[in-house]
């Protein structure tokens, strides 16, 4: 079955429950529920996207289906793709609109079609280049440094020849395209671009005989603008390295190779020395070593044999391995982790929301101080214009928000690149804010802190018969997960058993050597030792001889998840779960957890979470199943385990543990940290010297040279910390 959800329009609730009564009917249709508060329409059927989007139009014309294009968006302005952004969620057929400019990525959800989408950029920004396919910036990168040395050989010629007017040439060379670029946004109205404000200042220097100033510092803007894209592709190219983890093509077991959207659950593919695993599956032949490094974080090599699940994106090390598939393409593990990194600009921080606020106005108010500046002061004061209008300039080479608008989504984006490479999969910049911010962090217990697995943890003979190799022969024909649990423990040869009969609701009696024995619970027994964990008790004749508890065992890392969670500073750790409260208590002493909540239903677990919430805290929930989802959604930031975790509370969570170690949380939440330092320390710095050099434009005590600077220059080092988001150890 597929499970499909969709963005849909719909006004009218009868004909939202039409649509959803009519699709329920199909038998090809699992189940259909239609949200009309969040007009989404979930479906599980057999039928392919497009079958149940023309089923559902035929039941009524009042339902849309919402479509989002993702373009690879090419365009030189941080502003400007900012404007774009704002031209595009302005309108009433689009519903989301992000230009994520460090990735050159535009994602518009809407009714409207590609032509529509593109005349409203256009219209924009003229310059724009929209394409479906990833393109090579290399050669624009080469002629924009031939053009720079260039400039910068004439520039020295006419410093040594005393020569002015081939400062001229040297100007053109470097800022004819943006000269170009100035002109045809005047003719649009478009006044308080970054191509207008250089070519003002600059224009405005060589008509009061300026001329070396007016090259220098169009060259020196062209030099921090090389850089500046520089870093920032540099960024592209790591973060396109990191999404490279999935395979294209599988090689079949009959030897053909297919492409992987093609392949089916049941399938069998062959993955070879050096190749990526295809597909999430399942190992049926062969034994090797994988490296799960670009999906969990972990350098070590995990070993496989038969029956070992193993996840796509992963690296075959040693032999060849035959792997039944368990997941088709689109819901496999490696296009998960591409997915939520390549979508993570959906939700915005703070931080980048003030940034949009703040550009809007800032380059207007700027602009109007400038012609006051210019214009206004000189005729107060009675000074010449000369001075103030060059001051003026400076003020607009200033007004530029650049180092702003780029390097706090840069931020961000580079460090949701180091919390991939760790193994962690975070869902929008907003996630990476608030996680900074955390300070109580509640776990649940079965397939969170422990391994979800119940495992003997004792067997206690109560005479001299050792009864584990009796009561694992009797439960060796069981499929009960308590039964598998003593069998695979004892891993040795069987008695042989005959006779055996199932008590139902008590356990199994069987005869082994001519003696009828026993293994199950108290009611087989007349008196039993009273056990706190799961039991099974063996014995004959109504008398118990021994017993074996069974406890589910504490994850690794879950010990160390604590530790460093208390280390980090965090108040309280608690575990919220269903389980019976000796268990709870007997896994909270282990872990040293603050507190525990034992036998609580989804509900009661929502609530016990909610009392943990205020306007003072920041609550990290983290768990794995579909009773969590609630409290997933519900908590500031739900983390949900990828690989056992099921798919209600993955799609619920803010955060996803690819390799299920709870120890990962910490080391988010020092990426995390570390980003929003990184991010106040950019826009402190870029407003604190934009604030200065306005200040020392206006009492005449700075000069074009600080302007730029102000601009690409502290563009170009906020860009350059901005990446420091994506080191981490």
């Amino acid at each position: 079955m597929n499970k499909y959800i969709y963005n849909i329009s719909i006004d009218c609730p009868n004909c939202a429950k039409k649509v959803e009564r009519e699709l329920q009917k199909d038998s090809r249709i699992e189940s259909a529920q239609l949200d009309f508060n969040n007009k989404k329409l979930h479906v599980t059927t057999s039928l392919s996207r497009d079958e149940i989007i023309k089923m559902s139009q035929n039941i009524s014309d009042e339902i849309f289906f919402e479509n989002t294009y993702i373009y690879k968006a090419k365009i030189d302005c941080a502003e400007c793709a900012k404007k774009v952004e704002r031209a595009l969620n302005e309108n009433k057929s689009v519903s989301f609109a992000s230009f994520d400019f460090p990735k050159e990525k535009l994602t518009v959800k809407t009714t409207l079609s590609k032509s529509e989408i593109e005349k409203i950029c256009k219209d924009v920004e003229d310059e724009i280049v929209l394409l479906e396919e990833d393109i090579d910036t290399d050669d624009s990168q080469r002629n924009d440094l031939i053009k720079i040395t260039l400039a910068v050989v004439i520039f020295i010629i006419a410093f040594i020849s005393k020569i002015p007017y081939l400062y001229l040439i040297s100007y053109a060379i470097a800022g004819y395209e943006v000269l170009l670029k100035a002109i045809k946004n005047i003719f649009k109205g478009k006044i308080f671009d970054e191509n207008f404000l250089m070519s003002i200042a600059t224009v405005g220097a060589v008509v009061l005989s300026s001329f070396s100033e007016a090259a220098a510092v169009m060259i020196f803007y062209q030099i921090g603008e090389y850089f500046q894209q520089k870093a920032v592709r540099k960024s592209r190219k790591s973060i396109k390295a990191l999404l490279d983890i999935s395979a294209k093509e599988a090689l079949l077991e009959d030897g053909s190779i297919v492409s992987v959207e093609k392949i089916e659950v049941g399938s069998i593919i062959v993955v070879r020395p050096g190749e990526k695993v295809a597909l999430d599956g399942t190992v049926i032949e062969g034994v090797s070593s994988l490296d799960e490094k670009a999906l969990t974080g972990e350098s070590i090599p995990v070993d496989v044999e038969v029956g070992s699940n193993v996840l796509s994106g992963s690296i075959n090390l040693s032999s060849p391995i035959k792997i039944k598939v368990t997941k088709r393409y689109d819901e496999s593990t490696a296009t998960k982790i591409v997915q939520l990194i390549e979508t993570n600009n959906d939700k915005k921080s703070s931080s980048e929301q003030f940034i949009t606020k703040f550009s809007r106005y800032y380059t207007p108010l700027v602009c109007l101080l400038a012609l006051i500046v210019a214009l206004v002061v000189p005729l107060i004061i009675g000074e010449p214009f000369s001075p103030w209008i060059y001051r003026a300039m400076e003020l607009l080479v200033v007004s530029c928000p650049c180092a702003l608008v780029l390097s706090i989504p840069l931020s961000y984006f580079a460090s949701i690149g180091a919390f991939a490479r760790h193994g962690v999969l975070v869902k929008g910049s907003d996630v990476v804010e608030k996680l900074s911010k955390v300070n109580k962090v509640a776990f649940d217990k079965t397939g969170t802190l422990t391994k979800g697995e119940l495992c003997v943890s004792s067997v206690v003979n109560l005479t001299e018969l050792d009864i584990l190799p009796y009561i694992a022969s009797l439960e060796s024909s069981s499929t009960h997960p308590i039964a598998k649990a003593i069998v695979s423990y004892y891993n040795k040869s069987l008695f042989q058993v005959s006779k055996l009969v199932e008590i139902p609701g008590k356990g199994v009696m069987g005869t082994i050597n001519g003696q009828i024995y026993y293994a199950g619970n108290s009611k087989l027994f007349k008196s039993v030792p009273k056990v706190n964990e799961t039991v099974v008790y063996f014995g004959k004749d109504e008398t118990v001889l021994g017993f074996v508890t069974l406890s589910d065992q504490i994850k690794e890392d879950a010990l160390l998840a604590v530790k460093d969670l208390k280390n980090l500073g965090v108040q309280e750790v608690t575990m919220i779960s269903g389980d019976k409260a000796e268990t709870c208590k007997e896994v909270a002493n282990k872990l040293d957890l603050d507190s525990y909540h034992a036998e609580l239903l989804p509900d009661q677990k929502l609530s016990t979470l909610k009392s943990m919430m205020g306007a003072n805290n920041t609550v990290l929930y983290c768990g794995d199943g579909i009773n969590d989802a609630p409290s997933l959604a519900q908590a500031d930031i739900g983390v949900s385990m990828g690989t056992a975790g099921s798919d209600a509370a993955i799609e619920q969570s803010d955060m996803v543990i690819v390799s299920d170690n709870p120890s990962k949380i910490s080391k988010a939440i020092k990426i995390s940290r570390k980003t929003e330092v990184i991010v106040k320390e950019n826009i402190i710095f870029s407003l604190l010297i934009k604030l200065i050099v306005i200040v020392l434009s206006i009492i005449g005590l700075s000069s074009m040279w600080l302007a730029i600077f102000s601009d690409v220059g502290v563009a170009l080092i906020a860009v350059i910390n901005a990446m420091r988001s994506g080191k981490s150890k």
